[in-house]
């Protein structure tokens, strides 16, 4: 099957750029920023036999996925969200680069925004240090309170320039952030020996800070969202030809109601394993998401049961 990736931005106003191919299922897969509703007309006629994967973030006024489903695209459309990804590629990289164990280490992150915000949750829920800095404080100070509220761990959030006048060193630092070149040499102060920094913002980090930087021994590096394209590929699957779909769902097997897949049964319908050609029977829903225990079920429900069973049993011997 072949896909058609769309994203928006709001770094910049291009109408349409087409970016590097991505590699999904073993093939190169055609990918564009789209920021102007008359080009995403355009683009989508041009590729009509496509799987669009739609951007559905709403940026410069303009969500990919809405524009298409409002028109009625005859295009089978997934929605997704790039900043996501981007989340996934960040957290791969760090991972590698402390080999798995991110616990305790001390990692900076420049932002305040969507993918700054995701990054520094998932980060604390492993128990890494996390210090947030940013150009606005206000918004340091509040993201800091959320991420403690949510967190686990409130010890382990903190305001980045917290770090002056200690003697705490970052084990990485992240940047995400539309500006350019906010990041300058004097960031390296904070930093440890061999540490790792990502600019997620493309164009972040100031030439003195990486010229400065790389003398020093830290890691440099853009994010590179193909880190994460497995994960996309897990997600694209997972809308296209989720195995799940033949588990969950409601139906009638002989005139009597079954549900599966978690869906809390009405009172004393008929619970299988799956609804697609289920292989046993759980039991008799209670009505309130649990099953009737077997010693109180009456003989109505007994037979319910085995009316469903002997369907089973029929469906295996015709398919064996």
């Amino acid at each position: 099957m072949n896909y058609l990736l769309l994203s928006t931005t709001s770094k910049h106003s291009i109408p349409l750029q087409r970016l590097p191919s991505k590699l999904l299922f073993n093939e190169l897969q055609d990918n564009f920023i789209v920021t102007d509703k008359d080009k995403l007309r355009d683009i989508v006629t041009e590729y009509k036999d496509k799987v669009v994967v739609a951007d559905c973030e709403t940026k410069q006024g303009i969500s990919i996925y809405d524009e298409l489903m409002k028109n009625k695209s005859h295009h089978q459309i997934i929605d997704y969200k790039p900043n996501d990804i981007t989340t996934e590629a960040t957290d791969i990289a760090l991972l590698g680069y402390f080999n798995n164990d991110i616990s305790n280490k001390s990692i900076g992150i420049y932002g305040t925004g969507n993918i700054a915000f995701k990054l520094a949750l998932r980060l604390i829920e492993r128990s890494a240090n996390v210090y947030i800095f940013g150009r606005n404080e206000e918004k340091i100070l509040n993201i800091v309170t959320v991420l403690k509220q949510i967190g686990f761990n409130e010890s382990l959030v903190h305001v980045g320039s917290e770090i002056k006048g200690t003697d705490i060193s970052l084990n990485a630092f992240v940047s995400f952030v539309r500006a350019e070149q906010v990041i300058d040499e004097t960031y390296l102060s904070y930093l440890g020996q061999s540490a790792i920094c990502l600019d997620g913002g493309i164009g972040n980090f100031s030439e003195s800070f990486i010229e400065q930087g790389l003398l020093q021994s830290h890691d440099i590096r853009r994010i590179d969202v193909r880190q994460a394209d497995t994960v996309l590929e897990g997600y694209i699957k997972s809308r296209i030809d989720n195995p799940f779909n033949n588990i969950i769902g409601r139906k009638e097997i002989n005139k009597i109601p079954v549900v599966a897949g978690g869906i809390i049964g009405r009172k004393n319908e008929v619970i299988v394993d799956q609804i697609v050609n289920p292989t046993r029977v759980i039991g008799i829903a209670n009505g309130i998401g649990g099953v009737k225990d077997a010693g109180i079920l009456t003989g109505e429900e007994k037979n319910r049961i085995e009316i469903v069973w002997q369907s089973i049993r029929q469906n295996s011997e015709t398919y064996s």
